[in-house]
């Protein structure tokens, strides 16, 4: 059985073989910039407090994370991409 990375880079080949020059050098590009703005290092870790904030949602409509937070915890999903 092929190992989680095995499968993965496997998916990628497969991907790219698909995709045009000018999309390739799009997601390089894209990649190149989130990770020189160095995400993971000033992401939140386990434990840590969010802070207080309003945000679109899926619809457009804004949200306010305190209006969740008094119903339970709280679970956020950010979406990176250029449509």
């Amino acid at each position: 059985m092929k190992t989680l990375q095995e499968q993965l880079e496997a998916i990628q080949a497969s991907t790219a073989s698909r995709m045009t020059p000018e999309i390739i050098a799009d997601m390089t590009q894209g990649y190149e910039e989130l990770a020189g703005k160095k995400v993971l290092q000033k992401a939140l870790k386990t434990g840590d407090t969010a802070p207080v904030f309003v945000l679109p949602n899926s619809e457009g409509n804004m949200i306010r994370s305190q209006d969740f937070l008094v119903k339970g915890p709280l679970v956020v999903l950010f979406y990176r991409g250029k449509w």
